[in-house]
């Protein structure tokens, strides 16, 4: 993702005003179906006027990804230049019924890329050897709590479901033997449900051999009902969080088992990034684009702007195209400018990646 190849061609892109390959990263939601309603989903929990002003498109009816364009898709990257990294998300991506013939066409004309899936892991127990067949070269499991209770309140599903996600975690363990890949991640959203959790998770990941747990900050958006929806911490409750962070961290690190918090400090465990915008470009459109399952391209999974349409032009003419470069351009200027209309950049799921590749680029490292 960032070696010294990958640099240099982004600095060269950027300078030119023009991409020679594939974005480095890409995003493919192969459906927008889900078999959870997780409490803080921005399909679930965002009132109808603010989805509308920030994210239309998760208004729409649930679709899927047409197999045909996936396959178009995969042709055009491969013509481009390979990805370095796909993240399959969605919605529920093992709900997609053709997901197997997608990870087998994704690793079969990419074998050199890091292929990650993001799932809810109540369907894990079905795809488990699938996964470790095709080499998927980490699993990111979005349990978010470390009890029943917990879990059952976060996502609204039944408490069966995580026992469920634990046996899919535990099959992937022993399917991989003594490989290394799929890497197996928690994941939790920080919240009022789960910020009492780190010992709890670590236990789980003990219990099922788990790679790594990771506290994800909250997306602060306007939620539906404020007063019984709203899971934002208070700064009691966030202190509170560090310090079992902190113990738990200690123990996890005796069994190898990373474990963190991928948020700043300074925001009480929300997502927040403008600080950082302000004097850091955003290189998404160069290192980074979105697959939505109708078809359409964005440069960015925060942004709403649409470059085009698989389903009427294909990725090579999209992502090549005067339009999109425009795009690219003003993006780099959000430090001078701010950020897009439509891109919300404040809750930026790109932040880590952006502020490395500044780092890179403007360190000559």
């Amino acid at each position: 993702m960032f070696g010294k190849e990958t640099i240099e061609y982004l600095k060269n892109a950027v300078q030119a005003k023009k991409v020679t390959r594939a974005p480095i990263d890409l995003q493919i939601l192969p459906t927008t179906r889900c078999n959870a309603k997780c409490i803080f989903c921005p399909s679930q929990a965002v009132s109808k006027s603010e989805m509308e002003r920030f994210a239309p498109r998760w208004l729409e009816e649930p679709m899927d990804i047409n197999h045909g364009i996936f396959e178009r898709l995969v042709d055009d990257l491969y013509r481009l230049g390979a990805p370095k990294r796909v993240h399959l998300t969605g919605g529920e991506p093992l709900l997609y019924k053709k997901i197997i013939p997608m990870l087998f066409v994704l690793r079969g004309t990419f074998p050199q890329a890091e292929i990650n899936l993001v799932t809810n892991g109540i369907l894990l127990k079905d795809f488990a050897s699938v996964l470790v067949k095709f080499s998927i070269n980490r699993v990111s499991i979005s349990i978010n709590a470390g009890t029943r209770p917990s879990f059952a309140k976060q996502l609204k599903v039944p408490e069966k479901f995580f026992d469920q996600i634990k046996d899919g975690i535990k099959l992937i363990r022993r399917e991989r033997a003594e490989k290394t890949i799929p890497q197996i991640s928690l994941t939790a959203v920080l919240n009022k449900e789960n910020f009492k959790e780190p010992s709890d998770l670590l236990q789980l990941a003990l219990e099922t051999q788990a790679d790594a747990i990771t506290y994800l900050a909250l997306m602060d958006f306007p939620f539906s009902d404020e007063q019984t929806r709203n899971p934002v911490l208070t700064e009691t409750e966030f202190q509170e969080f560090l310090a079992e962070l902190a113990k738990a961290k200690q123990e996890a690190k005796k069994h190898g088992i990373y474990l963190g918090f991928t948020g700043n400090s300074l925001y009480q465990g929300r997502l927040r990034a403008e600080e950082i915008y302000r004097k850091t470009p955003c290189y998404a459109g160069y290192t980074f684009a979105v697959v939505w399952p109708d078809g359409s391209i964005r440069a960015c999974c925060n942004c709403e702007t649409v470059l085009g349409n698989l389903s009427q032009n294909s990725f090579y003419q999209i992502w090549n195209s005067r339009e999109t470069q425009m795009i690219r351009e003003r993006m780099l200027r959000i430090p001078e400018l701010g950020p897009p209309e439509l891109c919300d950049c404040l809750e930026c799921g790109y932040l880590f990646e952006n502020q490395e590749y500044h780092r890179l680029l403007t360190t000559n490292e």
